[in-house]
């Protein structure tokens, strides 16, 4: 009971340290109040899944061109923040008042965690296997949420602005005195690396739970880093070590497309989950009133079975999604073997390497399409292997998470992807390498921080 009082002390605290109440901040705080000291009460919030795992970004799916919303179900929207942030308004949109709540608060809250736990072996000298295993998994959660804020809060990775462009406000201390500021973009690429690699020798092979991070999580989320910082090598690389520990795929060909929810899900994971992580969707996600781009749909060939495990048609002739990993409404954010195959296949191409490129792509496929149908792809042109991998990537990651990183790293490269909403009859675009790209910053948290904004 006593542990317990002490963990619910702590977090009490961290709300209070987090919520933004400009007079507690004025106050002095002792980082060491309350916060936990042994290790099973350090392993125990981390534990605390709903909270570690959950609540990631939903503002960039919301933000992509995967889903619209028709008029009806946009002018529906309780939150002005939503409606401003589903048409790519410059400010006001990542705000607490919001169907998905305060992003950035929920992005910090575990960073906060993720900082205590780390202080806490290193202030009490805690040393030995658990130890470790317990610093690992802290680091691979912070470096998560820095990979997930990055995304939504600063510009693409772009090595030669990098070193200028505005990044993360990077915590690596719980101590809440310490001024905020925000670091480069090539600051906090480089301190989700470091978080990685200092994880990686800590953490164990064998899979318990998709929820704990393992060697193949770490070796997933830095290959997904270094795809979207364009270090194609070292993705790669990353990529096969993933994917050589956990490559459970699941064979599209033994599914009933006619459930409401086809992919099979054992304690609501799929086996193609790696590490988990989920979005805190908004209304905009709401994929029970969301449709799906018929942009997007009529990517899908009549043999690709994802075409009906994916998607249900509702009565206005439009498509909704129902191909989550979770048994039910929750999206996934996190690491799957799929990704991890796609990732392969991307890097082997822009390596020049086509013979790989199309073994990794057919490995995935062959699970994907009706076997009767499917034809294995063989490439001699990379601009076609490329372009076609990137296809798969776009009709594989529905409601992942991925899209509006995806846009954003390949108009970085030239792709010219331009956005468009037809929302009351006015036609609203998002041209590519906008400003907007880079989601404002919460207005009250630039009030009581100081920090600088996003440039608009």
């Amino acid at each position: 009971m006593k542990k317990n009082a002490q963990i619910i002390t702590f977090l009490l605290l961290l709300t209070m340290l987090i919520s933004g109440c400009e007079k507690f901040l004025e106050e002095k705080s002792d980082k060491n109040l309350a916060i936990p000291t042994t290790l099973h009460d350090l392993q125990s919030l981390l534990n605390n899944a709903y909270d570690i795992n959950h609540i990631f970004c939903s503002i960039g799916e919301a933000s992509c061109d995967d889903h619209f919303l028709k008029d009806a179900d946009y002018n529906g929207l309780y939150y002005e923040s939503d409606k401003r942030q589903y048409t790519w308004q410059p400010d006001y949109i990542s705000r607490p008042q919001s169907s998905a709540g305060d992003e950035w608060y929920n992005c910090y809250k575990i960073i906060y965690i993720c900082n205590s736990v780390l202080q806490s072996i290193q202030d009490n000298s805690l040393v030995g296997q658990e130890a470790d295993y317990i610093k690992g998994q802290a680091l691979v959660f912070r470096a998560a949420r820095y990979l997930d804020g990055v995304q939504i809060w600063a510009p693409v990775y772009n090595k030669s602005t990098a070193n200028t462009d505005l990044g993360m406000v990077l915590r690596l201390d719980p101590d809440m005195n310490i001024t905020s500021v925000r670091s480069s973009v090539q600051e906090t690429y480089d301190q989700i690396l470091r978080d990685l690699t200092e994880a990686l020798p800590l953490l164990p092979t064998t899979i318990i739970s998709p929820t704990l991070p393992t060697k193949a999580a770490v070796f997933g989320l830095l290959a997904r880093t270094h795809l979207i910082m364009g270090n194609y090598a070292d993705a790669l690389d990353n990529a096969e070590k993933a994917f050589e520990i956990s490559n459970d795929l699941i064979d599209f060909n033994g599914l009933d497309a006619n459930t409401n929810y086809p992919i099979p899900a054992v304690n609501q994971l799929s086996s193609e989950i790696v590490f988990l992580t989920r979005m805190f969707s908004s209304n905009i996600n709401n994929f029970n009133v969301a449709r799906i781009s018929p942009s997007l749909y009529n990517l899908y060939d009549d043999g690709d079975l994802r075409k009906t495990i994916y998607f249900r048609k509702v009565d206005d002739g439009y498509y909704r999604f129902k191909g989550t990993h979770t048994g039910g409404t929750g999206l996934i954010t996190g690491i799957t073997t799929s990704e991890l195959l796609l990732i392969i296949a991307e890097c082997n191409s822009r390596l020049d390497d086509l013979s790989e490129a199309a073994k990794a792509l057919n490995k995935l496929l062959i699970k994907r399409w009706d076997t009767d149908q499917f034809i294995p792809y063989s490439f001699t042109n990379k601009d076609v292997a490329l372009n076609t991998i990137l296809g798969e990537r776009r009709k594989e990651l529905v409601y992942r998470g991925l899209r509006w990183s995806d846009i954003k790293r390949l108009n970085r490269d030239g792709y010219n992807i331009t956005l468009t909403r037809i929302v009351n009859g006015q036609t609203i675009t998002l041209p590519p390498n906008d400003l907007r790209y880079a989601v404002a910053i919460p207005e009250t948290v630039i009030e009581i921080s100081g920090i600088q904004q996003n440039p608009r």
